[in-house]
C-alpha cells in the first residue's frame, strides 16, 4: 500500500503502525481529501457517508482532527491505544502539587500555569533538559489536563502526609 498524505519524514511512525490501522488511516485521508477538494464540501460528506456508512458527525470529526493533527489524529485510538506517559519523578509531584495549592487547588490555572512555565523555558523539578511537545498535543507528553488532575490526585493519595504537611495540615 502507498502511503498517500504521509510526509516523508513521517513513514517510519506509519509503517510501525499494524497494518489494519495503516489501512484505516489511508482510507480516511483518501476519504478527507476528497472533501477537501470538493466544492462545495457538504454534497461530499454526504456521499462519503453515505458510501461508507459513516455518520455525517464522524466524518467532520475525523475533518476536524486530521486538519488540527495531520495524519496522526486519524488513529482510531480505542484500537490502537498511545502508549502511557512514563511515571513522574518526585521532584516533579512535589512542585506540581505545591503549583496547585499556590493556585487555590484549582487544577485549571495548575495546567495552564506548568505549561506557561514550560512555555517560558524556565527550569522545572524533576527534569534535566525540558520534556520535548508531544505530536498529539501543544504540550509534553503525560501533562494534558487530565494527567495533571491524575498526578495530583495520585501524590495526594500516595503520600497523605505530605500532602497534609504542604497544605498545612488541610487533608484533601
Amino acid at each position: 500500500m502507498d502511503c498517500y498524505g504521509i510526509p516523508e519524514r513521517e513513514k517510519a511512525d506509519f509503517f510501525a503502525l499494524p497494518k489494519h490501522i495503516r489501512r484505516e488511516v489511508q482510507r480516511w485521508i483518501i476519504w478527507l481529501n476528497r472533501i477537501e477538494l470538493a466544492k462545495p464540501k457538504l454534497p461530499a460528506i454526504r456521499k462519503i457517508a453515505d458510501e461508507n456508512k459513516q455518520k455525517i458527525g464522524t466524518i467532520y470529526g475525523k475533518l476536524t482532527v486530521y486538519r488540527k493533527y495531520g495524519w496522526r489524529g486519524l488513529i482510531n485510538r480505542a484500537k490502537y491505544p498511545s502508549p502511557p506517559a512514563g511515571p513522574s519523578s518526585m521532584p516533579f509531584l512535589r512542585f506540581l502539587h505545591a503549583l496547585w495549592l499556590a493556585n487555590g487547588k484549582n487544577y485549571k490555572n495548575t495546567h495552564l500555569q506548568i505549561l506557561a512555565i514550560w512555555k517560558g523555558k524556565a527550569p522545572i523539578p524533576g527534569y534535566d533538559t525540558l520534556p520535548a511537545e508531544s505530536p498529539w498535543n501543544a504540550c509534553p507528553d503525560g501533562w494534558t489536563y487530565g494527567n495533571v488532575i491524575y498526578h495530583i490526585k495520585t501524590f495526594i493519595k500516595n503520600f497523605p502526609e505530605e500532602s497534609a504537611q504542604a497544605s498545612g495540615g488541610d487533608r484533601n
